[in-house]
């Protein structure tokens, strides 16, 4: 189970050089179809910390056409992961470790702000089989051996962003993330990590496999959550399939089932998207949703992760299909 420990580093003096640590807070300004990836991959054997912020306002192939990017390799490694600043102007730093961060950032051309992350539910740990139903079947992590540890949180942010000087509030639902583990950078898995909030009311988080060279289907479901008026239940199937531009997603349907029984169908489309990389090894589809279920609309985020070795080894099937 997850507890408030987990909110610092969890390496040993023997581990792996390859160890990394990571957090992952999103946001959403959906009024304006803005986007913002807050993502630090911190490596401490290494001494080293990569942090990225992005802002995403359109469909475009090429990471460079979004509003804003700050994405900055080799930073120095914070002694701590609960209360850091970066060199970027990135501060986290957990009020109450997992359940409450507050989030500032002070970047380039008038690019700011400062969030409150408050969590809706208890941290979902994919690896602990009270609480993730598809754990006990695993042999091993849920991904690889960077996700020796991990878990999903899904919160209500609150706050301020300024992007070129311009004024938005800031009040939305959205899910982020924590990892830890050895972090190999070549042949990782194609995977979807998907996920549409309803307000507080409602939301679906799913991680599932995908071969995108071969089909549009969504592959096997590995982990995930339906949060439903405050409770929460794993996931025990998943079912989707989307059409694309390129490689890039845009839009499909989902059906899930959870461990009550109970199914929930969406439909979604893609309001903005790019190739993104926080790391060279890999890249992801990065793309902001529109979401439907049960004449409600909500948002999201997917991030279908390719590695490059994969990439290539399918880049003509890939190109005949797309």
């Amino acid at each position: 189970m997850i507890g408030p420990q987990d909110c610092e580093f969890h390496f040993k003096p023997d581990s792996h050089w390859q160890w990394v640590e990571t957090i992952a807070l999103p946001f959403c300004v959906p009024e304006a179809n803005i986007n913002v990836i807050v993502y630090v991959v911190a490596r401490p054997m290494l001494g080293v910390c990569m942090a990225d912020i992005t802002i995403l306002d359109r469909i475009s192939d090429l990471w460079e056409e979004q509003a804003y990017i700050d994405n900055q390799q080799h930073m120095p490694c914070p002694e701590r992961l609960s209360d850091f600043t970066l060199p970027n102007g990135l501060s986290i730093k957990a009020v109450e470790p997992i359940n409450h961060y507050r989030v500032e950032y002070q970047g380039i051309d008038d690019t700011w702000f400062k969030l409150d992350y408050r969590a809706l539910h208890q941290a979902y740990d994919i690896n602990d089989p009270q609480i993730d139903p598809l754990a006990a079947e695993r042999n091993g992590p849920a991904w690889d051996s960077s996700w020796d540890g991990h878990y999903e949180m899904t919160y209500k942010i609150t706050g301020e962003l300024v992007v070129r000087g311009k004024h938005y509030a800031v009040d939305c639902v959205e899910t982020g993330d924590r990892s830890w583990g050895p972090r190999p950078e070549r042949d990782n898995g194609a995977v979807i990590w998907w996920h549409v909030s309803f307000g507080e009311a409602l939301t679906c988080h799913m991680f599932v496999k995908h071969d995108i060279a071969t089909t549009n289907e969504m592959g096997g479901l590995i982990s995930g959550y339906i949060l439903e008026d405050g409770t929460l239940s794993g996931l025990v199937s998943a079912r989707g399939r989307q059409e694309y531009r390129g490689a890039m997603p845009m839009g499909g349907e989902v059906s899930v089932t959870d461990a009550r029984g109970k199914t929930f169908d969406f439909t979604f489309s893609t309001t903005n998207g790019c190739y993104w990389a926080p790391y060279p090894s890999n890249t992801y589809l990065q793309s902001s949703l529109r979401a439907a279920h049960d004449g409600k609309i909500g948002t999201g985020v997917q991030q279908l992760g390719l590695s490059r070795a994969y990439l290539t080894r399918h880049r003509d099937a890939i190109r005949q299909r797309y």
